[in-house]
């Protein structure tokens, strides 16, 4: 049994490292060719959607994964954790693709799309998206779960958590490093609840996109490249998915209320604004990104100017 976990573990690193280079190159190259450039927070035009990369990797990495299960009949509860978790970042991923190729990107919060809905009788991308990926929330919820709190508690992680990493991709790096702090809460829980052995197995799952994720963040943090909301929805996905299956309710309750909490308030506020005023959370929000101020001083030494 160790055995096998060990070459799926081997295979869930190796993968995405070697995926990384030909992706990104056939990604990016697919991305100009349909027209997915935005401006950035700072009016310099960049590639949206990149998280088609990041999910692209991830799912071929999951099915060779899955394969591997069910040939070697490690472990049915993984086998049917690993369909779950590639069909709902697949369907995540989609609902946030045609929100990222629509035009109606003006429209912005639950209150801008319900007031669209309200006032125009019209349905924006952004309502889609929250049609699509409630629908897919509820769907995966019903074969996750076992009792009717526990649904509750798994359709409100599932449904909102890929609206909370959305709500952080304002910045270069930002998004991505508030997964990857969700996957630190997530495997700390684990660890502490479950126990190492058990939350092992979870990981295994979860290996794939937190690698690809470490390797599309120097392109996003460098301002080349943004996850959109394709890559968005993917790791808030993973992030609740893995919530679900690797902590205790209470630990999911709490993390759903919090979540509400965050939701709420940005409704009201600018979290950009929020992180600039608070130190240490400026720190890390700039950890790896090249600032305004370097960006002016390389090109001042480019040019040959003192």
């Amino acid at each position: 049994m160790e055995t096998k976990i060990m070459i799926m573990i081997l295979v869930a690193v190796v993968f995405p490292l070697v995926l990384d280079r030909p992706l990104y190159k056939v990604g990016t190259q697919k991305l100009k060719a349909l027209g997915m450039n935005r401006f950035n927070y700072d009016g310099e035009p960049v590639l949206t959607a990149g998280g088609l990369i990041l999910v692209g990797s991830s799912v071929i990495t999951g099915i060779v994964l899955i394969g591997l299960l069910w040939l070697r009949r490690v472990d049915r509860e993984l086998f049917l954790q690993g369909i779950l978790f590639l069909t709902g970042m697949i369907t995540m991923a989609f609902w946030g693709w045609r929100d990222d190729c629509a035009s109606d990107r003006d429209v912005k919060g639950f209150r801008g799309h319900f007031g669209v809905l309200w006032r125009e009788r019209r349905i924006t991308s952004g309502m889609w998206k929250l049609i699509g990926g409630t629908s897919t929330a509820f769907c995966l919820t019903l074969a996750l779960s076992n009792t009717i709190w526990a649904e509750f508690v798994a359709f409100g992680l599932l449904a909102l958590t890929p609206n909370i990493i959305n709500l952080f991709d304002l910045r270069p790096g930002r998004a991505i490093k508030v997964f990857w702090c969700l996957i630190a809460l997530a495997v700390a829980f684990g660890l502490l609840t479950i126990g190492a052995s058990a939350a092992m197995v979870n990981w295994i799952l979860l290996i794939p996109i937190f690698l690809a994720s470490i390797l599309l963040f120097p392109h996003d943090v460098g301002g080349k490249i943004m996850l959109g909301d394709t890559g968005s929805n993917a790791l808030g996905f993973a992030a609740g998915f893995f919530f679900v299956i690797g902590t205790p309710i209470y630990v999911q309750a709490s993390m759903l209320v919090l979540f509400l909490c965050v939701q709420i308030a940005a409704e009201f506020c600018s979290f950009s604004r929020v992180i600039e005023q608070i130190g240490w959370l400026r720190r890390l929000d700039q950890w790896g990104r090249v600032t305004e101020a370097e960006n002016k001083e390389n090109q001042t030494g480019s040019s040959g100017l003192v």
